[in-house]
């Protein structure tokens, strides 16, 4: 363990796997295969210079929300816009991206991290005392997130990974969603409220096929119309190597980003490659976005005496 960027490093490590998590976003900056030469999720030669976002935990609200108006039982609260005055993204800049989390629990194969957001933070009611724990079991990772507050508040937190497996970007990787539907989105990237079927669409991968280098993907998929237990699979992704992921989640969808919107730093990876756009794939699994302003997306609202609880596994395959 090591202090970095203001934060604490820390790393796991298993028969297969090394991962780095950093407490501030209780993010994960690297992910290392046994017999792999470079990190399979964007890993950067400086901690400093991660991207917004990437490897964080986002939320306590993840995603879009228009206006930034949470209507919870009655009374509408105004979220910090940071889209332009449209929407609130990720909980604006003060979100759980941007917070140092304590240590709870580190041993050599799991971190237990926390945070505690203070009523009105966000612009939002509740004491919320949220924990991530992350653990390795031979090839596979897993995330579990947990909430609480003291007063109805919602929740919809996220983890925001950029994955890539092996070559120059997205467009060199299978992807397979099994979901049907999906929810198209307006000119602003906010759900129109339509839950549309992916067939004939550019959004449909229910077949593997190489993901598109378009910034319109950036949607997100009905995973709760799977009904295969507590856990389903979200999304598998292969790549040029064959080296393949597969993402398990509880959660109700999974947001899918190519990546379009990613800044070009030359030789900023740590592998001294690019980052550039559609350098990575994230693969987001949360609740429905926007989903206050839709009353037939599922809710995201928390109350006193619940706990809120996403469990993501990434189960990693090496090349045959």
């Amino acid at each position: 363990m090591r202090a970095t960027m203001g934060s604490m490093s820390f790393t796991l490590t298993s028969d297969s796997l090394t991962v780095r998590i950093l407490s501030k976003g209780a993010r994960l900056v690297a992910l290392h295969m046994r017999g792999l030469d470079r990190s399979l999720v964007l890993a950067v030669k400086n901690d400093a210079q991660m991207p917004d976002y990437a490897g964080a935990i986002v939320g306590p609200v993840a995603n879009r929300i228009s206006k930034g108006l949470m209507p919870v039982d009655g009374t509408v609260y105004q979220m910090p816009l940071n889209e332009e005055g449209r929407a609130c993204l990720h909980s604006g800049a003060d979100g759980l991206h941007a917070r140092d989390w304590e240590e709870v629990d580190h041993g050599a194969t799991h971190l237990c991290l926390r945070a505690v957001l203070a009523d009105g933070e966000q612009g939002l009611p509740g004491l919320r005392r949220i924990t991530a724990r992350y653990s390795l079991d031979a090839q596979c990772l897993r995330l579990e997130i947990t909430a609480q507050s003291d007063q109805p508040t919602p929740m919809n937190i996220a983890h925001h990974p950029y994955w890539n497996l092996g070559g120059k970007d997205v467009a060199e990787h299978q992807l397979h969603i099994p979901a049907q539907l999906y929810l198209p989105t307006d000119a602003h990237n906010l759900p129109t409220g339509q839950i549309a079927s992916v067939s004939g669409s550019m959004f449909d991968f229910t077949s593997a096929k190489p993901v598109p280098l378009s910034r319109d993907l950036d949607v997100n998929y009905c995973i709760d119309t799977i009904k295969d237990g507590p856990s389903r699979l979200c999304a598998t992704l292969t790549g040029p190597n064959g080296t393949r992921l597969r993402v398990m989640s509880n959660a109700p969808g999974i947001q899918v980003y190519a990546g379009g919107f990613l800044p070009h730093w030359p030789g900023a990876l740590q592998d001294g490659t690019d980052l550039r756009p559609f350098a990575g794939l994230a693969l987001e699994p949360q609740f429905w976005p926007d989903a206050p302003r839709h009353p037939t997306f599922p809710s995201i609202i928390l109350r006193p005496g619940q706990i809120w609880r996403q469990v993501t596994s990434y189960h990693l395959t090496a090349p045959a």
